[in-house]
């Protein structure tokens, strides 16, 4: 069991929603299952307001069905849905880092390599959660000094598909993220727009194939 939600913030049904979202992309809520707002609040530790607001911006999401009078499923997501979401992933992000290679000053490559050190220090330390946290704003922030603000608002609508806790568990994810962001920051130093935007594409296709193996070995996909 997850461990309850702490506090009242402001974003709880956010909150609520990635716990959810990192359920069922990492394959321990399958398509099917029923989601009972009642016994999730009890579960997650908070009130059952926040946690149909989840829900409702889940099912905008596409993540989960409301039945009538039977409450909330788990939508269907196969193998192509999965690799489909990365490629739109992949495809952006490299589009991104491409263009803050152009333009990205010294300042702004100072501030993205104290971001992936802060990435490097909790890889040592083995903090998944905070990692996740770190690895999501070194990625915001890479977003942000492109300066294409209608595509990292676009990137950041396809990151609510991807599981972030899922990779910070896995070694193979942590220790091919300190080389990825290496030689991301390397060619965003020297201005090398074509090998950033390779890096960025391969960074994320790794976890694709993470995930896609990961969800193959627990028998995630419907083959029938």
């Amino acid at each position: 069991m997850t461990a309850p939600l702490l506090g009242d913030a402001p974003a709880l049904p956010e909150q609520v929603a990635r716990q959810l979202r990192e359920r069922i992309l990492s394959g321990v809520l399958r398509p099917g299952t029923f989601l009972r707002p009642d016994r999730l609040a009890v579960e997650l530790g908070v009130s059952p307001t926040p946690v149909r607001e989840a829900l409702q911006a889940l099912r905008a999401d596409d993540m989960v069905r409301a039945l009538p009078r039977r409450g909330f499923v788990v939508a269907p997501l196969d193998r192509d849905d999965v690799v489909d979401l990365f490629a739109v992933q992949a495809q952006l992000t490299g589009d991104l880092a491409a263009r803050a290679a152009r333009v990205l000053d010294a300042d702004g490559l100072a501030a993205l390599q104290e971001r992936a050190a802060e990435v490097d220090a909790l890889i040592e330390a083995g903090a998944p959660d905070d990692l996740a946290l770190a690895e999501g704003r070194f990625h915001a922030a890479l977003n942000r000094a492109a300066g294409a603000r209608k595509l990292a608002w676009l990137v950041g609508r396809a990151a609510h598909y991807l599981p972030p806790r899922f990779y910070t568990d896995r070694r193979a994810w942590r220790t091919a993220t300190v080389v990825a962001h290496r030689t991301l920051l390397d060619a965003l130093a020297s201005g090398d727009a074509e090998t950033a935007r390779a890096a960025m594409e391969a960074h994320v296709l790794d976890g694709r194939d993470l995930l896609v193996a990961h969800l193959e070995a627990v028998g995630f996909f419907d083959e029938s």
